[in-house]
């Protein structure tokens, strides 16, 4: 006798070829519920998504829910993907959203990113194999650039064995002029026809995955009520919680008389700023395996880290991200987790804090102003964007070193300093590692609070927001063509103060702060925010344009005050 379950299921359960949903988007059969949150993803997260796939790894189950006729619920569109269509979608994405607009913006070459894979990563051509997944540095394996050519920011040079992922359905195409070159490059010990047969057989096994990988699908019934549509939502958004590498680790050590969630409780409760700071127990690992085997990547903190590594470490390395965390919030301006640059910028810093407090009191200070120079920068050359462990493991290599001393080779952000001025002045909010590093500058250079006049305390800059100095409202009557997103635009300003500023014009809302506290204090404010007020400046004349170019300069003094480097303007070599 069949079971009512099984006569009618209350879901279906079917797996979903990659190329077929990226159709399905394309013609907008599948989109979005019109509540599901913007899309976040950064390049990172979609080249690891990339890097899953090509390796036939899970990376988890889709939930879909039907849209039957006389249903009218809200739907958009996937970031990237056409928005108009004559017919509603016959399906929409309640789990999944960031995974499959990864997977479409890179399969499709739309969104802010290009994707690429480096071919000969895949290959090893003296023994004329493929290489096995393990043996395959994803990172660098895979990487993407600016759909629109960012200044300042670190490009790959683009050379014939880097194939776009969104041209992987004409490969063979691309094969036959790469084993061309193979075979006219005499240095290679390979023909053009050995060639082919080689990255035929790698395309077999790491590119046709990027098309028939089958992702698992939950289909939710047409006839699921809203109630319980919303029920489920909350519930993945709630209880949601992925098996990560230090679950796995506290399996694991358990046997070895290591218990990593009793000394990570511990740890968060004689550290406060851990919990704060939202540290992620990986992180000491990692910083334990740069100390320990110089390397902060997955697979060596998952196979080569051991339980005596973790007991000899494991207290000075959360003592190590504490102490990080209190000197950027008292000396960088890094108020709350909220304005961090980035997150895995204090690991390679904590493997190396134990040095730090090993020196004698009297050289200290110039082994904290190394520190400090590093964490400048490295938030504004931005390069923690992209594989960021392994940028970790060079940054500790070097920073072991030079932060006690000053001897030995300086992390390379100290000699490369990779940022210029028409970086900064285009930058938006987006930005986030530039404009975090914005608004951590103004409070080091304690900006004051637009309202009272008086200096922001540690509470009171926590607690502020950032707002914009132009009013988005105000540039959109004016019909300025610059944007008002832009980090130039953007300073810690409370809430109160922001409603009094509302949509006025700047001038106008300068004069009410003058009648408040005064000509000289109001110049003193504002140059606390890195803000020019001179009679003739373009905050005064309400000259967005010149107000931008003026911040701009100051900010960039700021910078290299930070860092002790000299920014490139425009014009100069």
């Amino acid at each position: 006798m069949t079971s009512a379950y099984e006569s009618d299921p209350i879901f279906q359960t079917n797996p979903l070829q990659v190329l077929n949903i990226v159709t399905r988007i394309q013609s907008r059969e599948i989109a979005l519920p019109d509540f599901q949150r913007d899309f976040v993803w950064d390049s990172t997260r979609t080249a690891e998504l990339l890097g899953s796939i090509m390796s036939r790894y899970p990376v988890g189950t889709l939930l879909f829910w039907e849209q039957g006729e006389g249903q009218d619920f809200a739907s958009r569109s996937f970031d990237g993907a056409p928005s108009s269509s004559n017919n509603p979608p016959s399906v929409l994405v309640l789990d999944g959203q960031q995974r499959l607009t990864s997977l479409y913006q890179a399969l499709t070459g739309s969104g802010d990113e290009r994707y690429f894979i480096k071919v000969d990563e895949f290959v090893d051509i003296p023994s004329r194999t493929v290489r096995e997944v393990p043996d395959v540095d994803f990172e660098k394996a895979i990487f993407s650039m600016p759909a629109v050519s960012k200044p300042g920011r670190r490009s790959q040079t683009l050379t014939p064995s880097h194939l776009p992922i969104a041209e992987v359905h004409k490969f063979d195409d691309w094969l036959d002029d790469y084993a061309d070159a193979i075979g006219d490059d005499h240095q290679l010990p390979l023909t053009a026809r050995q060639a082919k047969s080689l990255y035929r057989e790698m395309r077999d096994k790491y590119i046709s995955p990027l098309k028939t990988y089958g992702l698992p699908v939950l289909t939710l019934p047409s006839s699921t009520s809203m109630d319980a549509v919303c029920t489920i939502f909350e519930t993945l958004n709630r209880t949601g919680k992925p098996l990560g590498p230090f679950e796995l680790l506290t399996a694991r050590f358990f046997p070895q008389g290591v218990n990593l969630r009793d000394l990570w409780d511990d740890a968060e409760a004689n550290h406060k700023a851990l919990k704060e700071f939202r540290i992620d127990p990986y992180n000491v690992l990692q910083a334990i395996c740069l100390r320990v085997r110089g390397s902060a990547q997955r697979s060596d903190v998952l196979k080569k880290l051991s339980g005596d590594d973790i007991k000899a470490h494991w207290e000075s390395a959360t003592s190590g991200f504490a102490g990080v965390i209190d000197m950027i919030q008292s000396d960088c301006g890094v108020t709350s987790q909220k304005w961090l640059p980035y997150g895995m910028l204090l690991t390679p810093m904590a493997a190396v804090w134990d040095q730090l407090k090993a020196l004698k009191p009297l050289e200290r200070p110039q082994a904290l102003r190394r520190i400090q120079q590093f964490f400048w920068a490295s938030t504004f050359t931005t390069n923690y964007d992209q594989g960021a462990n392994s940028q970790m493991g060079a940054d500790y290599s070097r920073l072991s070193k030079w932060i006690t001393a000053g001897e030995g080779e300086a992390p390379e952000v100290i000699n490369d300093l990779q940022i210029n001025a028409t970086t900064l002045r285009t930058a938006t909010v987006r930005r986030k590692a530039l404009y975090s590093g914005l608004i951590c500058l103004l409070v080091k250079n304690k900006a004051a609070d637009f309202h009272t006049g008086q200096s922001m305390t540690a509470t009171s800059a926590h607690e502020a927001e950032s707002h914009h100095i132009f009013p988005k409202a105000y540039l959109a009557r004016q019909q300025n063509s610059e944007s008002s997103e832009l980090m130039l635009n953007r300073s810690l300003i409370d809430g109160e103060t922001n409603r009094i500023i509302g949509s006025h014009a700047p001038s106008s809302y300068i004069e009410k702060m003058k009648a408040a506290y005064g000509e000289q204090r109001l110049a003193d404010v504002l140059a606390s925010h890195a803000i020019a007020s001179q009679p003739a400046s373009g905050l005064l004349e309400d000259n967005y344009t010149a107000f931008l170019d003026e911040r701009l300069e100051i900010v960039i003094q700021l910078i290299e005050e930070a860092t002790g480097k000299t920014i490139q303007r425009e014009g100069s070599h």
